[in-house]
């Protein structure tokens, strides 16, 4: 009977050590339920921007490539070989300027024997004319002595276009390019020589979707980054526009003119090219870093006023975006201007989060900014 009474001591004890166990947790748990009830997270410090209109430029942008204003590749006009190479690879020529000169022996051997011809056949008619003045000689004779002069003409004017082409020329100011031929060249008819770039004035051809098409008109200001430089920008216009689309692209070509007097483009290279259509459009404006991009929707955070305490509360709202420029985005939907969002730090807020503004310095927006080497 002893040893079952032992147990049942045991039980109570261990049954009123449960109860107390078990007051201490629900006591803890209520505590810790109001305590999370009464919290209040601390502020969060975030920078802030105010949302305003600004004045952004129409445009229209797409990689285009850089032409020669004039462009020909010189080949020999009569078969020859290379008596002298009067250029340099790379070099400056002016118009009329000899650039080749080719063997010309027996083209000057022919040229004086036609010549003799041409005199002989000159003194034939004059004594011809003569004597059919005082009408010895016979109209036939003299018509003879006619063709015989014109026919000597001829070949004296054929060997000197042909000595003419034996000194091949540039046609026009610009740089000539590596030369393909050399000294003792044997140059047929075609054969190239080298090529000749004017490049003062160079043309840039891109394309245009034809959606875009009917925007662009001649004479709208075009302006050329060369290399990855924004600021080092050609201006020009447009003076072209392609008469047919391209069946498999659907794109026109849209050519425009730019002075390039330091040859800073060059024909082939690819420019970003920027057309400027029409007057500027007004649209509100946010640094794109205040954008929180999810799948179910692009939100800000907006810094609001508490109407009791004074104090900014984080609001999160959506938004419908449009164009970017530079560091800004387009806000089309869902935000007024005057509204201060959350420009860096939102991605650690929730709403209704208590803010205070930042006193450290942060980055300045720009529409158009400029990369800068490290």
């Amino acid at each position: 009977m002893k040893p079952f009474k032992s147990v049942l001591i045991s039980l109570g004890l261990l049954a009123v050590l449960l109860v107390v166990i078990v007051g201490i947790k629900a006591e803890q748990l209520g505590m810790m339920a109001e305590s999370g009830a009464n919290f209040v997270p601390p502020p969060e410090s975030v920078s802030l921007y105010t949302a305003a209109t600004q004045s952004w430029p129409q445009t229209y942008t797409a990689i285009g490539t850089v032409e020669a204003d004039e462009g020909i590749t010189i080949s020999a006009q009569v078969a020859g070989k290379v008596k002298r190479i009067a250029f340099q690879s790379g070099a400056q020529v002016r118009a009329g300027e000899v650039l080749i000169e080719q063997e010309s022996v027996n083209e000057k051997a022919q040229l004086n024997a036609a010549q003799a011809r041409l005199k002989l056949a000159q003194a034939n008619y004059q004594r011809l004319d003569e004597l059919r003045n005082r009408k010895i000689a016979s109209q036939s004779e003299l018509d003879t002595a006619v063709q015989q002069v014109e026919s000597a003409k001829g070949d004296v004017d054929d060997l000197r276009a042909t000595l003419e082409k034996k000194q091949i020329r540039a046609p026009f100011d610009g740089r000539v390019g590596i030369r393909q031929v050399d000294l003792g060249t044997d140059l047929q008819v075609g054969t190239a020589i080298v090529t000749l770039q004017a490049t003062n004035r160079v043309r840039v051809n891109f394309p245009i979707p034809q959606d875009w098409l009917i925007q662009m008109s001649a004479g709208l200001p075009v302006s050329v980054a060369v290399g990855d430089a924004q600021n080092s920008l050609v201006a020009g216009e447009i003076t072209a526009i392609g008469a047919e689309i391209n069946p498999v692209t659907r794109n026109a070509v849209v050519q425009s003119s730019l002075e390039n007097p330091d040859n800073r483009l060059i024909p082939g290279m690819a420019v970003s090219s920027t057309v400027t259509l029409s007057e500027p459009l007004s649209v509100l404006a946010v640094p794109s870093t205040a954008i929180i991009y999810a799948p179910f929707g692009d939100t800000v955070f907006v810094a609001d006023k508490d109407a009791k305490t004074g104090a900014l509360v984080a609001r999160q709202q959506f938004v419908r975006l449009g164009k970017t420029r530079g560091d800004y985005v387009e806000v089309v939907d869902g935000l007024k201007a005057g509204e201060q969002v959350v420009s860096a730090g939102a991605f650690k807020l929730f709403n209704k989060q208590t803010l205070v503004e930042s006193k450290l310095p942060t980055p300045e927006f720009k529409t158009e900014p400029t990369p800068t080497n490290s």
